[in-house]
């Protein structure tokens, strides 16, 4: 077994304009707005790497398992109420559900072997295990 390490992943946001922002994360620049108009916006940008983490994760454990893949597709759905967001109301100021869909096009036509894939899925994805489970989040500010 691997001897893992803690890993740092630093992110970086700069604002653009009002209404939009930059965010570096190692070599890659990700544009966001507000209203994900000429850009995704950030609960968009949470969705995607959820998209993402499932998928890559998906061909991780099918490898594993010895599932060859032909497609994979994860369609995700969140429901969210901006009230709170301008200051209104007093529901969640993120989501209140995430639905996900996986749809894979695999020559394994056992579905209990595929049962099997979806939920070492379920169990090392970091961004739904971090969606699913509190972490704890320490924000504060400084001048410059």
């Amino acid at each position: 077994m691997a001897d893992y390490k803690d890993t740092i992943i630093k992110v970086v946001g700069e604002r653009v304009t009002s209404d939009k922002w930059k965010v570096k994360t190692g070599k890659h620049e990700i544009l966001l707005t507000k209203g994900g108009i000429d850009s995704p916006s950030p609960i968009q940008c949470l969705l995607a790497a959820l998209a993402g983490c499932l998928q890559s994760i998906g061909e991780l454990v099918a490898e594993e398992m010895g599932i060859t893949i032909e497609d994979l597709k994860v369609e995700i759905e969140g429901t969210f109420n901006p009230g709170r967001v301008h200051g209104e109301g007093n529901q969640r100021a993120g989501l209140k559900e995430i639905k996900v869909k996986m749809r894979i096009k695999s020559s394994c036509s056992d579905e209990e072997t595929l049962k099997r894939w979806l939920k070492n899925i379920e169990e090392r994805c970091p961004v739904s295990d971090n969606l699913a489970n509190p972490t704890p989040i320490k924000i504060n500010f400084e001048r410059f």
